[in-house]
């Protein structure tokens, strides 16, 4: 009778071993469906993609496209991991067959890659316009925010008309430092804290700092009243990345400013620019999005509207649905001016199955409405029928949802469990998965026709 329970602790504590030993490839990727919000039909999907968003501006002869880029939770500028949009730029260059190094950018932002002592000229730091005081849970104690988010930008040139421009956006290592380490920089294994790490085994230990002390605790300190700093931070950066986008460089910005200094700067200046896409990780999906929900709702025309117009956010991997429940609020929320549809953004969500923290976003919708009262005068058309062009309307986007499945199994000749880690993070070493973000989609397939991409080798380098 105890026998079997005793086995399972055997093989679970084996799978929990075999996280930290993941192999960066995959089984073959599958392609369940590519959704459109706006048809009950499957596999009717269809988006730009990021090379056919590229444009060229007058007086120049390249297509650009600029991507912000926000990472999820953990902290991103340890040395020991892989650097931030690394994976992804890597997997962009080898779209076109381009051999980039194995680290193509420093994980320091702003820093060089073969010397992050050193600092570079294309990064600058957002601050917080009047540094702001929260009080702790210990009466009389505060903590102070000040500095915000780090920006940098990396260039991708492809060939003679056609480059990436990414503006990556860090905010761990600065809210960590101001924020989380007071509180649980006693118990990491990173800062000298060895007084309780030190007693843990080595995987619980591992677990512990990986998930919690520099993962979950961002999605946390997001939900509480950081995240309104967060969000304005991630906008000074957004109206400098369109600054630095129309040749006023970060240099000329001054380097370090804060968000109310730069987006009047932005708002107040004539900003021709290339176009904007957006890739977010994880909890950084939830972040641009609750960014681009108040921009169409706020009754404002400002620099951020112009950047969202239009453009597609690339969710790789999202948490919309469960923080969402953090939302819940008796005060009315207001639903987006009518978008024509030319001008509407459009989200697309790329969820891993076997991913635990992600949730299919049309689903959600589709759930969320069904399942919950229209308020009291709201002639809202929620049948099947009217159920999408309903949701259409109330969030103001265009919704793609690309189900796919490409985790490999953790233990040899066992399916039943496949890397949750790599199920999480490994959309970017997707050789398809890059071409449909590359290409776009037309009715659920990949619009080969008129991309550069589609006709490289599209071989994704292999650790």
């Amino acid at each position: 009778m105890n026998a079997m329970p005793i086995k399972m602790r055997h093989i679970f504590t084996f799978v929990l071993t075999a996280l930290f030993f993941t192999a960066c490839a995959s089984t073959n990727l599958k392609i369940y469906s590519v959704n459109a919000l706006i048809s009950e039909d499957e596999n009717t999907g269809s988006f730009i993609g990021l090379e056919r968003l590229a444009d060229s501006i007058p007086g120049s002869n390249v297509k650009r496209v600029n991507i912000i880029y926000l990472h999820g939770v953990g902290w991103i500028e340890n040395p020991e991991d892989t650097p931030l949009a690394n994976n992804f730029i890597t997997g962009v260059a080898n779209g076109y067959d381009l051999l980039v190094d194995d680290k193509v950018v420093s994980s320091v932002c702003g820093r060089e890659k073969e010397n992050e002592t050193y600092e570079k000229q294309n990064s600058i730091l957002i601050k917080s316009a009047v540094p702001l005081a929260l009080q702790t849970t210990l009466p009389g104690s505060e903590v102070i925010l000040d500095d915000l988010v780090c920006m940098d930008k990396q260039v991708l040139r492809i060939n003679e008309t056609l480059e990436y421009v990414f503006y990556r956006i860090f905010w761990d290592e600065i809210f960590w430092s101001n924020l989380q380490y007071p509180h649980i920089g006693q118990d990491d294994r990173i800062n000298n804290s060895e007084d309780v790490a030190s007693l843990r085994r080595k995987y619980n230990r591992f677990l512990k700092d990986k998930l919690i002390n520099f993962g979950f605790s961002d999605a946390v300190m997001y939900l509480g009243a950081a995240g309104q700093e967060i969000r304005d931070a991630i906008r000074g950066a957004m109206c400098s990345a369109a600054l630095d986008s129309a040749g006023f460089d970060f240099k000329k910005q001054g380097r370090t400013t804060d968000h109310v200094t730069i987006c009047r700067t932005a708002n107040e200046t004539s900003t021709l620019s290339n176009p904007f896409a957006f890739v977010t990780e994880s909890l950084g999906s939830k972040i641009a999005y609750d960014i681009m929900r108040e921009t169409m709702t706020d009754q404002k025309e400002t620099i951020h509207d112009e950047m969202i117009k239009g453009t597609e956010l690339y969710m790789l991997a999202n948490q919309i649905a469960l923080l969402s429940l953090n939302d819940l609020s008796p005060n009315v929320r207001l639903a987006p001016a009518l978008i024509e549809d030319k001008d509407r953004p459009s989200i697309i969500a790329l969820s891993e199955v076997n991913d635990f923290l992600t949730y299919e976003l049309i689903p959600f919708y589709l759930q969320l409405l069904n399942h919950s009262n229209r308020i009291a005068g709201d002639t809202a058309d929620i049948t099947n029928a009217g159920a999408r062009q309903t949701l259409r309307n109330l969030l103001g986007f265009n919704i793609v949802d690309m189900r796919v499945e490409f985790a490999s199994p953790l233990i040899p000749m066992v399916s039943g469990f496949v890397d949750p880690l790599f199920a999480h993070n490994g959309h970017s070493r997707q050789p398809e998965l890059m071409r449909y973000i590359l290409c776009g989609s037309k009715h659920g397939k990949i619009a080969h026709k008129g991309c550069i991409s589609a006709k490289s080798k599209f071989e994704i380098q292999k650790k």
